[in-house]
């Protein structure tokens, strides 16, 4: 796909998997249980992977996501606090 990282922090897969989830407010949601792909309701085109592993997220994305990755790691420190990200 396009550019593939990992977001490394510290929660269950429960609570990861819900946060996923509740994203459902803002983009669609395909929920594949430990694996999810959001993509825009409207505006720019993209798609956002995310795959459950051990400390966090691995994630791929392509099109035109710097929006959503903003919002994205927005969300994800103020649920989560500190994450880390490393290119794959």
């Amino acid at each position: 796909m396009g550019l593939r990282q990992t977001f490394r922090f510290e929660a269950s897969s429960d609570e990861i998997r819900a946060f996923l989830r509740g994203l459902s407010a803002v983009v669609e949601v395909e929920d594949r249980g430990d694996f999810f792909v959001f993509r825009p309701r409207e505006g720019p085109k993209f798609e956002f992977e995310c795959e459950l592993v051990s400390g966090g997220l691995k994630n791929d994305r392509a099109g035109e996501y710097f929006s959503f990755l903003g919002f994205f790691l927005e969300q994800l420190t103020g649920q989560f606090g500190r994450v880390e990200v490393d290119d794959v």
